[in-house]
């Protein structure tokens, strides 16, 4: 019988970065099981954001382990992830929004977060394609920037696997099995493989391996998309990424183009107990529907981007990000069973949040000092929930057309 002290079921950004870190802190015999190829899902279509600071605290601890671990991962990989520093222009217009600002720029101070106000010189040089009202408050963060997701999830994989980890992909986990209120293993359609503990980091799939242990995690699979526009010269990969609160969009540069970015008013949502187990077989968007939420934004997004009638747009991306009713995410133990561990609910942040989150989990798992609160990310937050809800799914739905606010 194949023994492991610690499994993880999932071999996206967030299970590879917690085999990494639990490898790191001497761990032995951590296996990861994926059962298509390691970031093949969710993970390798994430437009790769990364913020050092955000209207969430709590995820900004877990998002600059992230910033701080890149050139560990360089180090021990001998490759470059070449994360592209470019900073990020935050734009607000209404009185809200800026007051939501003015917080963040004061956070931002306090916490050594470089941010500048920029005026309409400063946005036109850099962002000439760019249009925003007169007294609209616009401040540059320079230290932010973006990075490609697939890249760094097999950063993580191949330094996990020279600390001593294993991983393990074409190989399916059909669920966990428990005795007397504790983990002893997983079954898989390769066999048993005894263990002490799970790591759950399946995605969008989690509920399907978690409910029959009485375990609702309360979060729902939400379609995540962005367009990629041709090359044009009024764009350029030196132009900082754009977040525009009031608008609901967001935009970085991507290969002499741009990469825009909508939150709907109605965000698809769908049953986790549907998804297929290869995602590349299931229409996140339906033919036809690929200009339906870009169409649904046009008004809002050109009035900051007011070239976009006659944008080209080359590429359409669309996968699954898991959100939950307030937009944290899901990382702690399980209270039902011993030894069951999640790391889920994204919230389409878990580039971003990948390095914190797997230094988390191996703190718990491993019983060290916590670094960071976890508090926000309690799995029971909710109470009790059904997931496949319509109720519920539409909470989800409103938190994602939110995450630009």
């Amino acid at each position: 019988m194949e023994k492991a002290s610690t499994v993880i079921i999932g071999g996206g950004i967030l299970g590879c970065s917690i085999a990494y870190h639990l490898a790191k802190r001497g761990v032995e015999d951590v296996l990861l099981l994926e059962r298509q190829d390691l970031a093949s899902a969710s993970s390798s279509l994430a437009a790769g954001l990364m913020f050092q600071i955000s209207s969430k605290p709590a995820v900004d601890c877990l998002s600059r382990r992230t910033f701080t671990g890149l050139s560990e991962l360089e180090n021990i990989t001998d490759e470059l992830l070449d994360f592209k520093a470019v900073g990020t222009l935050r734009i607000a217009e209404t009185f809200e929004s800026k007051a939501s600002l003015e917080q963040l720029c004061d956070r931002a101070k306090n916490e050594g977060i470089a941010a500048k106000r920029v005026n309409a010189e400063w946005r036109s040089k850099h962002l000439p394609w760019l249009q925003v009202k007169s007294d609209a408050l616009t401040v540059h963060f320079s230290e932010e920037g973006y990075i490609d997701p697939y890249r760094l999830t097999h950063a993580y994989a191949k330094s996990a696997r020279v600390y001593g980890a294993k991983i393990r992909t074409g190989i399916n986990v059909a669920g966990i099995r428990v005795n007397n209120g504790a983990v002893i293993g997983v079954e898989t359609d390769q066999g048993f493989i005894s263990c002490e503990n799970v790591v759950v980091s399946a995605g969008s799939w989690a509920n399907n391996l978690t409910l029959p242990l009485g375990i609702a995690l309360p979060m729902i699979p939400t379609r995540s998309h962005f367009w990629i526009t041709a090359s044009e010269n009024y764009f350029s990969d030196e132009q900082p990424m754009v977040v525009h609160a009031d608008a609901g969009a967001y935009t970085r540069p991507e290969v002499g183009g741009l990469l825009l970015g909508v939150q709907e008013q109605y965000s698809r949502t769908f049953d986790y107990r549907g998804l297929p187990k290869d995602i590349t077989s299931f229409a996140v968007t339906e033919e036809g529907g690929e200009w339906d939420a870009l169409v649904e934004a046009e008004q809002r997004v050109s009035g900051f981007f007011p070239k976009l009638e006659e944008a080209r747009f080359e590429s359409y991306m669309a996968g699954l990000s898991a959100y939950t009713p307030d937009g944290h995410f899901l990382l702690g133990e399980a209270q039902a069973v011993n030894g069951v561990f999640v790391a889920a609910g994204c919230c389409g942040s878990g580039v971003m949040a990948s390095g914190g989150i797997g230094d988390a989990l191996a703190e718990l798992i491993t019983g060290s000092r916590a670094s960071y609160d976890l508090s926000p990310f309690d799995l029971t937050r909710f109470g009790q929930v059904d997931p496949s809800s319509e109720d519920f799914q539409l909470l989800c739905a409103k938190a994602r057309a939110r995450k630009a606010k």
